[in-house]
């Protein structure tokens, strides 16, 4: 399984959402018996000493326990690890660009068990607003 970038808006933080959101994550991976997951973590306070060290040495002292990171130290402490750095992952001043690859193995794989191919039923209450002004989203256009 592949995981995209996914945020909890700034009143909600701190209050578990987003490691609910990751365990449901994980649920399904064990529900469909998935041998894990990619997915990228932006290293949200690189900047406070991007002029101090390189990106490998910031996600060392993370993966050490020796530097905090409010995106990628609870990624670490879910069980995801690290696999390679990502330069140009997505334009972001608090990253300088920077991201990491990370993996969670599912503990309860069974290789020779087929996944599950059921359809899982989801249901999200969202209400969708239209953007404020058309836009290019990834040069394929504008969008009325």
């Amino acid at each position: 399984m592949y995981g995209v970038e996914s945020c909890v808006h700034p009143e909600y933080r701190g209050r578990g959402v987003g490691s609910k959101l990751m365990d449901a994550r994980f649920e399904v991976l064990r529900y469909l018996n998935l041998r894990g997951m990619v997915a990228g973590s932006m290293f949200m306070d690189y900047h406070k000493v991007a002029h101090l060290m390189t990106p490998e040495q910031y996600v060392r002292e993370v993966e050490a326990g020796q530097r905090f990171d409010t995106n990628l130290t609870k990624q670490l402490h879910k069980g995801f690890r690290v696999h390679n750095l990502i330069p140009n992952y997505i334009h972001d001043s608090r990253t300088l660009d920077w991201a990491a690859a990370i993996v969670w193995e599912n503990p309860d794989y069974v290789p020779n068990r087929m996944p599950m191919i059921n359809v899982i039923p989801v249901h999200f209450d969202v209400e969708l607003k239209p953007a404020a002004y058309p836009r290019d989203v990834a040069g394929m256009g504008r969008i009325e």
